[in-house]
């Protein structure tokens, strides 16, 4: 399969003396190679999506030569090693945990110096099978949660309109576009971040949005920033509760209409929303706040260390969650095709966007970022650091997420530093992607099929470092 001019039991990465992990029969690699057959049954009889299909496969090959690897040589005395490529893939707990302080760094670096509110938006669970047949209505869900800051943010203005027109019948006039308060002039302009989590605690289907929002918005009229620190939980649930089912009306059928007059009859309170403020909040900082919303971002729908055993020969997997009423812990013994239905349903469609910048943090308003971080900086007399800076402060932050820094921070060991004490030099690339296969789900099936005939000859081709 792979022709890379040196026998490839003489690889480093088929060495199966690296694999001495303990427990790696309890990760998600390991999980899908021992059942990939079934997987594999899935996909053929189109019961499984060919992106998860995807995903999976790029998991299990994820630390392997075969997603392609970077070659150092020393130039003193040749000696060689390669430095395999992440397959970046929504199961892989590797790749998601360092996107995700990504993520983290960037929201940091361009979030503003003031308090803000995690709050939760979820939907009752009536409605959650309608998404479930239609992921692509999923994006429903982020324009809902958008209108219902928007209008909270903007209420002032919705009450003077009121006021205008109390001679006769309020109607606001209709926009061509779904976001309220887009192109109204004189508005009150939010800062947001929102995340999709498409599964609970106990793995079952839960669309709900994580939103991190900022306390503080910008008045475009009075050019100044207005604190909104209290929220009115009510208005809050029933705002959601409006924009959620009115966006969803012209998308789905009469079956959708007539649940959407009894939700407005059961749920006289609006949807829950958990908008909680935060106890023992740092003043002076929001990295707290901001590591606690982003890790929702880019990981899979359950940490590895919740899987208690998993039992290749009997096909019995022991799991565990804390159940969210009481934080009580519950164990799970099912079979591991159970298992692997409930992990599977949560993978998003391809170039699906799970976390989304709304008001002051969308690129909409990058040019006018610095005048509020001017505006705010006099509010509290303070002089803060403009966009420039900014970026200059999050592009120093990704070096430390750089696959050397990681491994000299992580285990004091430089991977390109020769045995002879001197620093590799990089020579080449190898991408298997890059105008070699015009199918990329083809060749990795070929590499899953040599890897699992390599396996059984006593080598093995990951590397969980």
């Amino acid at each position: 399969m792979l022709d890379l001019g040196v026998p490839i039991d003489s690889l480093p990465l088929f060495n199966h003396s690296q694999n001495n992990k303990k427990n790696y029969k309890e990760t998600f690699p390991f999980i899908f190679n021992d059942n990939l057959d079934y997987l594999r049954h899935l996909y053929n009889i189109g019961k499984l999506r060919g992106v998860t299909y995807d995903h999976i496969q790029k998991t299990i090959l994820c630390g392997s030569i075969y997603l392609g690897w970077d070659f150092y040589e020393c130039p003193v005395c040749h000696q060689e090693t390669i430095i395999p490529h992440s397959c970046h893939s929504r199961f892989c707990t590797k790749c998601g945990v360092k996107e995700t302080k990504q993520r983290s760094a960037y929201v940091s670096s361009m979030a503003l110096d003031a308090h803000h509110r995690h709050i939760v938006f979820t939907i009752p669970w009536e409605l959650r099978e309608f998404f479930i047949k239609d992921r692509n209505s999923l994006n429903l869900l982020f324009v809902a949660a958008r209108n219902t800051l928007a209008c909270l943010f903007n209420d002032d203005k919705f009450r003077k309109n009121k006021r205008k027109n109390k001679n006769k019948l309020f109607s606001p006039k209709k926009s061509k576009t779904k976001y309220k308060y887009k192109n109204d002039r004189d508005k009150v302009i939010f800062g947001s971040v929102m995340t999709l989590h498409t599964f609970g605690r106990d793995l079952k289907w839960n669309p709900h949005i994580h939103c991190l929002v900022c306390e503080e918005a910008y008045d475009t009229k009075k050019n100044k920033m207005r604190n909104f620190s209290f929220m009115s939980y009510e208005k809050l649930r029933k705002t959601w509760m409006y924009q959620c089912l009115d966006i969803l009306t012209p998308f789905f059928d009469d079956e959708y209409l007539k649940l959407k007059k009894d939700l407005y009859r059961i749920c006289e309170n609006g949807f829950y929303v958990y908008a909680k403020k935060r106890e023992n909040q740092n003043d002076d900082s929001i990295e707290e706040c901001i590591n606690y919303i982003t890790r929702y971002t880019s990981r899979p729908p359950m940490a590895e260390s919740r899987i208690v055993e998993y039992n290749p020969q009997t096909k019995q997997i022991h799991w565990f969650f804390n159940r969210h009423e009481d934080d009580e812990r519950v164990d799970v013994i099912e079979h591991v095709h159970d298992f692997l239905n409930k992990v599977i349903l949560h993978c998003p469609n391809e170039n699906f966007k799970m976390t989304r910048y709304y008001g002051f943090y969308s690129n909409k308003y990058k040019p006018t970022l610095d005048r509020i971080y001017e505006i705010y900086g006099k509010k509290i007399k303070k002089r803060l650091k403009t966009t420039q800076q900014r970026k200059q402060s999050y592009k120093n932050k990704l070096n430390e997420f750089k696959y050397r820094y990681h491994m000299i921070q992580s285990y004091s060991k430089d991977p390109i530093q020769c045995q002879c004490g001197e620093i590799m030099i990089y020579a080449y690339t190898y991408n298997p992607f890059e105008g070699g296969e015009s199918n990329d789900r083809r060749y990795r099936e070929k590499c899953l099929n040599e890897s699992r005939n390599l396996h059984r000859r006593g080598n093995i081709i990951f590397s969980r470092t």
